[in-house]
């Protein structure tokens, strides 16, 4: 066990943020924390990562266990060239080699030989911490990791400030994740990769040996990550065993199950109430009256879910265009290089296309030629006959004077509508009353993306392109958007990484990459399910690169026996240390075994689903692990006086 919390409370001034918030976290866990905004989900992960005390309840980590953290967002950024930098921010690996790097000077420059033992003491704790977080291969699993987060072997030079907020943000994650720490909590990790490298992130996760704690509004991210889901919601904390889909269909449940023990309560206050005000003034039933009135005040009132307020999006309906809406021939782009070359693409009437591919690769590029903001550097651009033409840009700030309030932004648009339409456009995209005079330029990123798709609903167009049109929307814009898009009668092109939205949305998938633009004969969910595969193959052949033909657990038991034998040849000359190591290596080798068949069991589905079976495996487990980490050390306790 990792990290205990009992009856955890938080408050700020007279206000509850949560009470009684109770979990274990353990080795291997995979979870997810989700709540509507303010439900007080960063303020837990601060209590986990030590910045905040809880105000009550009692928080135990377990000696030694190393926590790392990355934020939504940074402040400050490390410097330097990014490999470099990557392997000089990589946690207590990178603190263990720095330490034998000091103490080996120190050792170069004494001759007493009371301090040479203290330094070498130091030295082999420090090789011990080094060892176990695997800092001597810190470079190459580096290389590897930012390799699958869409580093180039060419970015490795380059200083970590020539790289824009979302690139670094990914180097501040390849530390993270080279630090092996026991515990990984992630903020919205997804936020700024791709689809390739969140694909990578995804099978990194599913491999990694420390438990990870995920805050995200990325479903698909989700579902295929964790096991177990964290709501908080009321002030309370509730878990759910099961990926975040199952999570959502037990939240249904409880829904309908909350509303009708609610109605009833509602029924039963009715009926009291009814009957205190009948019969107040009749003496005969003072008593009566009085219990009742006792019983109102003891009855805890029982609360609904939280329904947060919706965005509400409905795209007018747009004229009719020509069945040819756009025409690419031979279509090139260049800025101080080739982004793509000889681009031919026909869209038309109603398709709905979705452009994918890694960040840089020319995405937004194309977005803006379509949309008639940038032109070619070579080839045709035709736009068929009567295309009326609607733009969002991730780039939300591109399209918006922040010198004008939300009103005006949308007056600039269509100055024959009247405020009060103006003003409904905008509640319908949750800004209400005095919100609406608003400065453009002090709004968050989620509202700025709320406002743009508002000026979108202005003009009724035929063609709509959508550059990542859900970057800065929670889970419940996300899905009010998708669904206003399902009904959209006009073309669309969707630039996107979100999983969900092109799952949903798209028919036809062209990809961006090495400066040509592909046709993917299939689905999203097909094109999705092939790059899955062949990622996961490449961490399936570095697995078993050093035992060719053979499965890991082979490959895994082989290297364990050989071991073993190792150790035997070397201390043969002790046969009573030697006699009882062989005793603790045979009675290992099961339990290892054991505790490999359990984890297995552990990421079955339809053991996450039963729930008493689920208990008794993860106690089965810790009772597995107990007995390997007791033997374990008696074996070390063996090993060093084989040593001595």
């Amino acid at each position: 066990m990792l990290v205990n919390a009992s009856a955890l409370g938080m408050r700020f001034g007279v206000e509850d943020i949560f009470e009684n918030a109770s979990f274990t976290i353990n080795r291997g866990d995979r979870a997810a924390l989700v709540g509507v905004n303010g439900a007080g989900k960063t303020t837990l992960i601060k209590i986990l990562t030590g910045e905040l005390e809880p105000a009550a309840g009692d928080f135990h980590v377990a000696g030694g266990v190393r926590i790392a953290h990355l934020p939504q967002q940074m402040s400050r950024f490390p410097e330097g060239p990014l490999l470099d930098t990557v392997c000089r921010e990589a946690g207590e690996a990178a603190r263990a080699l720095e330490q034998m790097r000091v103490i080996h000077a120190d050792l170069e420059n004494t001759d007493d030989c009371g301090v040479q033992k203290q330094l070498l003491d130091k030295l082999a704790d420090a090789h011990d911490v080094a060892d176990s977080t695997d800092a001597f291969n810190v470079r190459s699993r580096a290389e590897k990791v930012l390799s699958g987060l869409g580093f180039s072997v060419h970015d490795f030079d380059k200083p970590m400030e020539e790289f824009s907020g979302g690139w670094r943000m990914r180097g501040q994650l390849a530390s993270l994740l080279l630090s092996n720490p026991d515990l990984l909590l992630l903020d919205e990790p997804t936020n700024h990769l791709d689809l390739e490298a969140r694909i990578w992130l995804e099978e990194y996760l599913r491999k990694y040996r420390g438990a990870v704690w995920v805050i995200s509004h990325d479903p698909g991210f989700l579902d295929r990550v964790v096991s177990r889901v964290y709501e908080l919601e009321f002030g309370e904390l509730t878990s759910y065993t099961g990926n975040y889909s199952f999570y959502e269909l037990k939240k249904r449940e409880d829904i309908s199950r909350r509303e009708k023990q609610a109605k009833h309560q509602a029924e039963q206050i009715e009926k009291i109430t009814r009957f205190i005000k009948r019969f107040k003034a009749t003496e005969s039933k003072r008593f009566q009256v009085r219990s009742r009135e006792k019983m109102l005040e003891k009855m805890e009132v029982i609360q609904t879910h939280r329904d947060p307020n919706h965005m509400r999006l409905r795209f007018p309906d747009p004229p009719r265009s020509g069945q040819i809406v756009a025409h690419l021939e031979n279509v090139s782009k260049r800025y101080d290089r080739a982004v793509f070359n000889d681009v031919n693409l026909e869209i038309h009437r109603g398709e709905r296309i979705g452009i994918v591919g890694k960040n840089g690769e020319g995405k937004s590029t194309l977005s803006r030629i379509l949309a008639g903001i940038e032109s070619p550097t070579g080839g045709n651009l035709r736009m068929g006959s009567g295309v009326e033409t609607g733009f969002y840009t991730q780039e939300v700030d591109q399209n918006l004077d922040p010198g004008l309030n939300l009103l005006d932004q949308l007056a600039a648009i269509s100055p024959s509508s009247s405020e009060k339409d103006l003003r409904s456009i905008l509640g319908g995209f949750l800004f209400t009353g005095d919100d609406v005079f608003k400065s453009t330029a002090i709004l968050s990123g989620g509202e700025k993306s709320r406002l743009s798709l508002a000026r979108i609903l202005l003009s009724p167009v035929n063609f709509l392109i959508l550059d990542e049109p859900t970057n800065h929307l929670d889970i419940f814009s996300r899905n009010v958007l998708c669904e206003a898009l399902e009904k959209y009668p006009g073309t669309l092109v969707l630039i996107s990484h979100d999983e969900q939205l092109l799952s949903a949305l798209v028919e036809k998938v062209y990809e961006v990459q090495n400066g040509k633009i592909s046709l993917f004969d299939g689905s999203f969910d097909y094109y999705l399910r092939k790059k899955q595969e062949r990622i996961r193959s490449t961490f399936q052949s570095r697995k078993s690169c050093s035992t060719p033909g053979k499965s890991p657990r082979e490959a895994d038991r082989e290297r364990k026996q050989r071991e073993a034998e190792q150790r035997k040849v070397l201390y043969s000359s002790q046969k009573k240390t030697r006699s009882g190591i062989s005793r603790i290596e045979r009675k290992l080798l099961p339990l290892e075994e054991k505790r490999e068949e359990l984890e297995a069991l552990l990421q079955d589905p339809e053991i996450i689903s039963d729930t008493r079976r689920l208990v008794d495996l993860q106690k089965e487990h810790a009772y597995v692990c107990q007995e390997i980490g007791d033997y374990q050390k008696a074996w070390d306790e063996l090993a060093e006086e084989m040593d001595n």
